[in-house]
């Protein structure tokens, strides 16, 4: 925590430094792969449970859009913004459980866990530049999340024909303010008038996604993807 604190503190700071810095805002779409890093909370586990989630817990495809702003001198930026999230992770297909009130004659099911936030990051970027129109980027920084929305989407397969339920999770004990890593490198492109972004980038939530310290396990999303932006 101390470490995330001093990172925060330095990223305002560095907000204040480039408050005379240009501005430059813009649009970021990150489409990514997410999944989940399995947390056992209690000490007496069945390791065969473990094991078991872990096998049947995959990762899928996830996604976070939204407006962003960065003040930049030559060499260092510092960008914030207000992001919109979709994440979370799924099951493999697997039989369905008969004790569940499923369509007639379905087989198989695969449960997308999903989770929405509202995102607010902070990031320092660091620049060289290549040449006058292309700029090669690091960047790292931490975000707070708010969580707006958690779903389990259900879908049943019978043969070659699928039906999805949506259904509200049982128990309201996720936590509702998470908060995360970003780290990645990028490429910029200067046009006239605007700029493009392109950045392979991860992310690792350190928060978990439950509250109950009495859960056996709690799970801490990650997603690793390509982020797109256009800056004016």
């Amino acid at each position: 925590m101390l470490r995330i604190g001093l990172l925060l503190a330095a990223c305002c700071l560095a907000g204040s430094l480039f408050a005379q810095s240009e501005l430059k805002v813009g649009v970021e779409l990150f489409p990514n792969i997410s999944h989940r890093r399995l947390v056992a909370q209690l000490n007496d586990v069945d390791p065969n449970e473990t094991q078991r989630l872990e096998n049947l817990e995959v990762s899928r495809f996830s996604y976070s859009a939204g407006l962003m702003a960065q003040w930049r001198n030559e060499r260092i930026a510092f960008k914030t913004g207000a992001y919109f999230v979709e994440s979370g992770y799924q099951t493999r297909r697997m039989e369905v459980d008969l004790r569940d009130d499923i369509p007639d004659g379905a087989e198989d099911q695969r449960t997308n866990y999903v989770h929405y936030f509202i995102e607010i990051p902070a990031e320092l970027l660091f620049y060289q530049t290549l040449d006058d129109k292309n700029d090669f980027l690091f960047s790292m920084g931490i975000s707070m999340a708010v969580n707006i929305a958690n779903r389990e989407r259900i879908t049943y397969y019978t043969d070659d024909i699928s039906e999805q339920v949506t259904e509200k999770p049982e128990g309201d004990n996720f936590s509702g303010l998470g908060y995360s890593f970003i780290s990645g490198l990028g490429w910029e492109h200067h046009f006239d008038g605007f700029t493009t972004m392109i950045q392979p980038t991860f992310q690792f939530w350190l928060s978990g996604l439950l509250n109950d310290p009495l859960e056996q396990y709690n799970r801490n999303l990650y997603s690793v993807g390509v982020r797109t932006a256009v800056k004016f």
